[in-house]
């Protein structure tokens, strides 16, 4: 007998949206004034810097790469400096590593002063994490590339974290791009500048693509396999279970492999090759003081991932995804707790769908990596402040 869904099941634990006017209009928006009033204090190094700009902007790409020293220890990051590599060529590529038992700033003047970039690509999540800090730490970083003319490309992982959306927006006030795994149109309302991309896909380089195509072909696959892989935290835990527990009555069981921590990168993706198919999630954490709009789904890594790894994909909605991928093609996608579990137990029957959404993916995945597709969207998007590849 199926168990009968509950509210939050019927919608897949996301949180229906609303519009409270003080917590889900005005203070997502609250950043907004504090960022024009950072914008007229920096105004003076922008145009101190202005003939170091015009001067980058003539200058072989030089592109600096920062994170902390566990950062480069993880598959995000990995792959990010191989496809940098790839796009811009290996000598122009360089990994910046910050100690985060030593104060930030220090580290970041040193690194831009040696490296000279024309381009510094960075996380916000390793400089200030607290706002006491991250105010002080956002305003130095800004004026330091404003006067040295470089031109900031900024991830921000968590698109709905209020702390993240500011710093995001305060480094990129004068030129650059704001990274985004959330529709770019949804942010784009509580975010004080136009310029971000979103939803962006993982970095995966033409290296890791042939070593994961190798794998693939060694590998036995038994149509039995079915994999979450990723944080769990509510409301995910409670999907994940409750998402188990009806593939349990159906005779499939669903392997949570929820933490990464003492495996090396090649045994990640291996996990990912040898799985039949994917469950993932896209929902945001609990509603925090410090999050807005939890009920925005945000793409996750494991869409190109999966898909460049062969297996078959079951994830839910992102509005603007259908950019890249499509559904009911590339991968299946589904709404509710009953619709992923029917998603994946029709993967699990028919092997011919299983192989043929595994196929597409894998082949739209691949035409992504090999186009270069990532830095070439975001360097489109520098206009003319745009890196300019070494010849040759």
């Amino acid at each position: 007998m199926t168990a009968i869904e509950t509210p939050e099941e019927m919608r897949g634990f996301n949180l229906p949206e609303r519009h409270r006017l003080w917590r889900d209009v005005i203070v997502p928006r609250s950043i907004i004034p504090l960022f024009w009033i950072y914008w007229l204090a920096l105004l003076p190094s922008w145009l101190i810097g202005l003939p170091r700009l015009r001067a980058n902007r003539k200058r072989p790409a030089a592109v600096a790469i920062e994170s902390g020293k566990l950062g480069w220890t993880h598959v995000f990051f990995e792959e990010l400096g191989w496809t940098a590599e790839e796009y811009f060529g290996e000598g122009s590529v360089t990994r910046e590593v910050i100690d985060r038992d030593l104060p930030y700033i220090p580290q970041f003047r040193a690194n831009i002063a040696a490296d000279r970039p024309t381009h510094l690509v960075l996380d916000v999540r390793t400089c200030g994490q607290s706002w006491t800090k991250s105010l002080l730490d956002a305003f130095c970083v800004t004026w330091r590339i404003n006067r040295t003319g470089v031109t900031p490309i900024v991830f921000m992982t968590d698109a709905f974290f209020r702390r993240q959306r500011w710093q995001s927006a305060v480094i990129t006030a004068f030129r650059g791009v704001v990274i985004t795994y959330a529709d770019k149109h949804i942010v784009g309302r509580i975010f004080p500048h136009h310029r971000v991309l979103g939803p962006m896909f993982m970095p995966i380089s033409e290296r890791r693509l042939n070593w994961l195509e190798q794998q693939e072909r060694q590998c036995t696959k038994t149509g039995e396999v079915v994999q979450f892989i990723g944080s769990v935290y509510p409301p995910r835990s409670h999907f994940l279970d409750a998402a188990a527990e009806r593939l349990e009555q159906r005779g499939i069981r669903l392997r949570i492999n929820s933490d990464k921590t003492g495996t090396s990168n090649e045994d990640y993706w291996l996990t990912l090759v040898e799985a039949d198919v994917v469950l993932t999630t896209t929902m945001q954490g609990p509603d925090r003081p410090f999050m807005d709009w939890v009920w925005t789904q945000q793409a996750v890594f494991r869409f190109i991932e999966t898909m460049a790894s062969g297996s078959a994909l079951v994830a839910s909605r992102v509005p603007g995804i259908e950019c890249y991928f499509t559904p009911g093609k590339d991968f299946l996608e589904f709404q509710s707790v009953e619709e992923s579990v029917n998603a994946v137990e029709q993967l699990v029957r028919d092997p011919e769908l299983r192989e043929r959404i595994a196929a597409n993916g894998r082949n739209t995945a691949a035409s992504l990596i090999r186009s270069k597709a990532f830095w070439t969207t975001i360097n489109k998007s520098l206009g003319r402040n745009a890196a300019v590849k070494p010849q040759g």
